[in-house]
């Protein structure tokens, strides 16, 4: 059984993909994300099935399915050149 990755979002982001809006999540370009998904965007590693999303710091949370992880150059959230894209599927809760 695969772990869920769990991350934290402002209300904002949050309230967006909840509602739909937004099917993507971004994380930035750098050490820290780029050792964690970097294994997965080559395809060896799948270590996550679902993400469980945070609404900051409370005890309100949403599982969301992970589609794929990988890097893009598009217009993201972020305003960066280069970010991690996480592709979300569907909302289980």
């Amino acid at each position: 059984m695969k772990d869920d990755l769990h991350l934290v979002l402002k209300h904002k982001w949050f309230e967006k993909i909840k509602s739909g809006e937004k099917t993507s999540e971004y994380r930035e370009y750098k050490d820290y994300w780029n050792k964690k998904f970097q294994p997965v965007a080559d395809g060896k590693k799948t270590i996550w099935d679902n993400i469980i999303f945070h609404d900051g710091y409370t005890n309100k949370t949403m599982k969301c399915e992970l589609l794929s992880v990988s890097l893009t150059k598009e217009k993201n959230d972020l305003n960066q050149i280069q970010v991690w894209e996480l592709k979300l599927g569907k909302i289980s809760n």
